[in-house]
């Protein structure tokens, strides 16, 4: 494996996309500045396709998989590998634009209180015009927009201190699904800042996705789970109310295709609004700050 001249590990969890791996690896290939290492997570492919990743065995590290174990334990298991002070995560479906982990690295430099840093996308979406996607707002993610659906970092924009990250143990890997959203909630629940960059240095592959509309409840079943898990936090931070804005919010994708159950969701969003208003008392962990109190989501 050839080494770079930054100190950045790069992770790319891979499974089976034979037609996307090619331009994710000559993305990171093509960065102004020079990963450290790539390591990349095989999660079992099909030996078919475990073969097109030995053309790449002379720069980066390749990491088999005896089972296949998803995408939060595949990305452990790159995190646990990894030498670099810094992780940068990138799926086996998505690009990199040039100046991505050189931007990322320098915001490092400049904002040593910053744990995780991530950005906007260009989202390429089926039979339309690439368009900007950006899930955040200025200054540090709190802890009160993380837990809504209308703040979250997309894993490959995500760069971590390696320190921070395994701190928190990684992703669960109990999770399938939305093991983003439960990072992210761990980071602000543990005080570590996020921040983002609004350039968008990321292409973000959603092609082909008209294949996944009978998963939409599985997905929807892990947040859920999520939800669950993280219970304590809604209700410190938004009572009980938060926690139905959540699971209602969430249900609209999945119902929307589901016969009788849209109409039934859209008659109880008539009666019950989504709001989410931050409980008197509750304490920030993000920057240790009192939240404003019955307030919106800052």
């Amino acid at each position: 494996m050839a080494s770079g001249t930054g100190d950045i590990s790069v992770i790319i969890p891979y499974y089976n996309r034979d037609l996307f791996i090619d331009e994710a690896i000559q993305s990171v290939l093509a960065q102004t500045l020079k990963p450290l290492e790539i390591i990349i997570v095989n999660d079992a492919s099909r030996q078919s396709s475990r073969e097109l990743l030995d053309r790449y065995s002379s720069v980066s590290r390749i990491i088999d998989l005896p089972a296949n174990v998803g995408l939060a334990a595949s990305r452990n298991a790159g995190i646990r590998a990894a030498c670099g002070r810094f992780i940068a995560l990138l799926d086996d479906d998505d690009i990199w634009l040039p100046e991505k982990l050189e931007l990322q690295r320098r915001y490092m430099q400049e904002h040593p209180e910053c744990s995780c840093v991530h950005t906007a996308v260009w989202a390429m979406l089926p039979q339309q015009p690439d368009v900007v996607w950006q899930c955040f707002g200025q200054g540090p993610m709190t802890l009160a927009q993380a837990l809504t659906n209308d703040y979250w970092a997309i894993p490959s924009t995500m760069m971590f201190r390696t320190e921070a990250v395994r701190a928190l143990g990684g992703f669960d890997p109990h999770f399938r699904q939305c093991e983003d959203r439960d990072l992210i909630i761990r980071f602000c629940a543990s005080g570590y800042q996020v921040l983002g960059i609004a350039r968008p240095l990321v292409r973000l592959r959603r092609q082909g996705q008209d294949s996944l509309t009978s998963s939409h409840w599985r997905i929807y079943r892990s947040d859920l789970r999520m939800c669950w898990k993280h219970r304590s936090l809604y209700f410190k931070a938004y009572g009980w109310r938060g926690i139905m804005s959540f699971v209602l919010e969430k249900a609209r994708l999945p119902s929307s295709r589901t016969r009788y159950v849209d109409g039934a969701v859209r008659l109880l969003l008539r009666h019950v609004k989504i709001k989410y208003q931050i409980k008197r008392g509750f304490r920030e962990p993000v920057g240790n700050q009192r939240a404003i109190t019955h307030g919106a989501v800052p």
